[in-house]
């Protein structure tokens, strides 16, 4: 399969999708426990209510650091589907591991051999059939915001809208106005196009918050440092000099850091 639309692997989606995992499976369990002899989460009985909050607590603090991990494998080398595939069963496998380790210490009248084959069956299902929902779409939404898709409107006259951190719409313009923004402490500055002159504005925000904003049409070159790709004129893939110049004059060289390096690549080749 060919590589996944970059906005799958963004952290509010996949975040979200953690999300999504947690109220679906809720549902599920209430359908699913009448049919099940080893079902036992529950919050009526004090020591079924302790391992039930221990079960969703390690569940979800796996699938989240799981999800760091998926979108740093797909910075750096790229996620097919049958990679993300194969990632998701592993998912399975292991919240399986953590739901028979906590029933073996919550109930005593439960065999491993009978637990664990229907302890993955069930979490598969938890996890494939949300992931299948999100994932349909993450890749339909991904394709409308990828450059060189056709969407309703043309790319480049497309409005985005940058926050601050409590919310409030600071700064509305067209992408391909964007060039690229610098992260300041509290702060960063976005510098854009305006009538021909470079401008800037410095909102109160994090970096990580303008990547959610501009998610797929922004792209991080460094930690300091987020690039929009379709204005990148000139890349020096030098190891020991690494750096991108922008097709707008008067824009000194924005600095490209090693861990970056192979994602930028891998962009402007497309």
């Amino acid at each position: 399969m060919n590589k996944l639309p970059d906005y799958m692997f963004t952290r509010r989606f996949l975040f979200l999708t953690v999300l999504f995992i947690v109220v679906f499976s809720i549902l599920f369990l209430q359908l699913y426990s009448p049919f099940s002899s080893t079902y036992w989460l529950s919050l009526r009985d004090c020591h079924e209510m302790l391992g039930t909050v221990i079960m969703y607590a390690f569940s979800v603090l796996f699938l989240l650091s799981s999800k760091v991990l998926l979108m740093d494998l797909n910075r750096r080398y790229g996620v097919s589907g049958w990679g993300l595939l194969a990632f998701s069963v592993g998912e399975s496998v292991i919240v399986s591991v953590i739901y028979v380790a906590i029933t073996m210490l919550v109930r005593q009248d439960v065999k491993l051999s009978d637990l664990f084959p229907r302890a993955l069956f069930c979490i598969l299902l938890i996890l494939v059939i949300p992931y299948i929902i999100a994932y349909l779409y993450g890749y339909a939404h991904g394709l409308k915001i990828q450059p060189g898709s056709s969407p309703s409107k043309p790319q480049g006259t497309l409005i985005v809208s940058i926050h601050d951190n409590k919310g409030n719409i600071k700064l509305s313009l067209r992408i391909m106005d964007i060039l690229y923004a610098v992260s300041e402490d509290n702060y960063v500055k976005i510098f854009y196009e305006q009538d021909g002159v470079v401008r800037n504005s410095m909102i109160r925000t994090t970096a990580k918050n303008i990547e959610d904003d501009l998610e797929g049409l922004i792209t991080r070159c460094h930690r300091s440092y987020l690039i929009n790709i379709a204005k990148v004129r000139f890349f020096n893939n030098d190891r020991d000099n690494l750096y991108v110049i922008l097709d707008q004059e008067g824009i000194n060289p924005i600095p490209v850091s090693r861990s970056y390096r192979d994602a930028i690549a891998s962009l402007l080749s497309k």
